[in-house]
């Protein structure tokens, strides 16, 4: 069965989760958390995504971002997660799957932006 198309709503701020493979960890040093903000501002910022907001846990993350185009999320995230995973497998001597599945995407509304 296909899957459901993501909702994205260009100009609309989206909560955006994604969660580690099996829900293990994705970030195992400070050095990890940096190249990942950094692969975040160089993708995001080439597909006109603008980061209002993050958390970056051990195993999972948590973006505020405002997509300009329909396409700019799902562009900007999937590149900055490949090269990520790449990043990791590389240097752990891994294979496969990083993150587990696609990242989970929710337009915000007005109430939501206050809390």
């Amino acid at each position: 069965m296909a899957r459901l198309a993501r909702l994205v709503v260009p100009g609309m701020p989206h909560h955006i989760t994604q969660r580690g493979n099996r829900r293990q960890q994705t970030f195992f040093c400070d050095d990890d958390y940096v190249a990942h903000l950094d692969l975040m501002a160089e993708w995001c910022g080439e597909q006109g995504v603008e980061i209002w907001a993050y958390c970056l846990m051990p195993n999972h993350t948590h973006l505020i971002a405002v997509p300009q185009t329909e396409d700019g999320l799902r562009r900007a995230l999937g590149e900055a997660h490949r090269r990520y995973t790449r990043r990791i497998n590389f240097r752990e001597k891994w294979r496969g799957y990083l993150w587990q599945g696609r990242f989970a995407s929710f337009v915000m509304d007005e109430p939501h932006l206050l809390a």
